[in-house]
């Protein structure tokens, strides 16, 4: 029995002026499935996200999530809809703690809004459940010591993990993470391709994952997209994309 697709990308083009950065990219994420997205810099990969949660506006195609198009979506319903994502350069606040960085991902779902929860406009009762919800997802990423942490007094690796409790606080359907592995040491990479395939399990997520190291993609992808100048080049199991001649001799180097 095929799985169900939960993301469709249909033949999203993207352009810059002369330049296009998508070039009727099209492929599916099936659900519950980790799809690693690779390519050299400049292939379009975060050119795809910045799509998908409509921070670029495509020149054509679609992409849907479990049937309806986000394209049509303005960017601030995006993470309402069952999108959350991560950044290749983290955009937590520095200045907030552990917690109240999480807080801030459950924005979507909250009615009176996460700034009007924390000067406490006649909302306690929705900044209680807030606040447990988010502490028990630091405690499920081994980050409950540090709720009450600024979160700008901790070493990078620490906040990567943060920055995937913040998305998971969105309550999504579909996790977007961008160069999760980017200044991370051979042994964070380790822990967190067990953490993403972790995170996947627990919350029945579907994950789209761009990323340089192909370690990490290799180890835990379900399908590999492989892209060259906005242009899928190859799609299939990470055996099958290890193999392919293209992409062999495109990214992960000729043998010699």
């Amino acid at each position: 029995m095929l799985a169900l697709a939960v993301l469709d990308v249909q033949d999203v083009t993207l352009e810059f002026g002369g330049i296009t950065a998508l070039d009727g990219l099209s492929f599916v994420v099936e659900s519950g499935s980790i799809c690693g997205l690779i390519g050299p810099n400049g292939a379009g990969k975060t050119s795809l996200f910045n799509c998908i949660s409509r921070v670029y506006r495509p020149t054509s195609g679609r992409a849907l999530l479990d049937g309806q198009d986000l394209l049509d979506s303005p960017a601030y319903r995006i993470a309402g809809r069952g999108v959350a994502r991560t950044f290749q350069n983290l955009g937590l606040f520095p200045s907030m703690t552990f917690l109240e960085n999480t807080m801030a991902g459950a924005h979507p779902h909250g009615r009176s809004g996460f700034v009007r929860s924390l000067v406490r406009w006649g909302v306690a009762r929705e900044e209680r459940a807030l606040r447990a919800e988010a502490f028990e997802l630091l405690a499920r990423l081994g980050l409950a010591d540090l709720a009450f942490e600024r979160a700008g007094d901790k070493p990078y690796g620490t906040l990567k993990r943060l920055e995937l409790a913040r998305a998971l606080a969105a309550r999504p359907k579909l996790l977007m993470l961008d160069e999760p592995a980017g200044g991370l040491t051979h042994e964070e990479v380790h822990q967190l391709g067990e953490l993403i395939r972790q995170v996947r399990d627990d919350f029945g997520l579907t994950v789209l994952l761009v990323e340089h190291h192909m370690g990490l993609v290799m180890g835990i992808s379900d399908k590999v997209v492989a892209m060259s100048f906005g242009r899928k080049i190859a799609e299939g199991t990470p055996r099958e994309i290890q193999i392919h001649p293209e992409v062999v001799s495109a990214y992960l180097g000729t043998p010699a």
